[in-house]
């Protein structure tokens, strides 16, 4: 397994690699610009099933997010990703949520599909 976390390597190629960088910085306003105007990010969390989050709502939401990043660092969590697998305009990353001993509190995916070497939508699977 790779040690990807937040802050760690760059995650993904052209675009979801651009965002994953920016996102590790606190860029959010770099990370949004990665999405294409119609971008959409869903969540596996909510009432749809899930959340989404329009173009619009995604800076927003990821200043929740670094918010709830923190929390974890301070429990000694982090958030760990693998390698990139890339079929055509769409990339898969598997994550997990680890604990300080390495046991595995979450797990799930991230399934980007780009169109015009933008993210067109970022969706999120994941099993508690």
């Amino acid at each position: 397994m790779t040690d990807n976390t937040v802050a760690g390597a760059a995650v993904g190629e052209g675009k979801v690699a651009a965002f994953f960088d920016a996102c590790a910085r606190d860029a959010f306003d770099e990370a949004v610009a990665c999405f294409a105007e119609g971008g959409v990010w869903s969540v596996a969390e909510g009432p749809e099933p899930g959340t989404s989050y329009r173009r619009d709502e995604i800076r927003a939401y990821l200043v929740d997010l670094v918010k709830k990043r923190e929390e974890f660092g301070d429990q000694g969590i982090a958030l760990v990703f693998e390698p990139a697998v890339v079929a055509g305009d769409r990339q898969i990353i598997e994550f997990t949520l680890r604990d300080a001993t390495g046991r595995v509190l979450d797990r799930g995916v991230d399934l980007f599909t780009l169109k015009d070497g933008l993210i067109l939508v970022k969706d999120v699977f994941r099993k508690a």
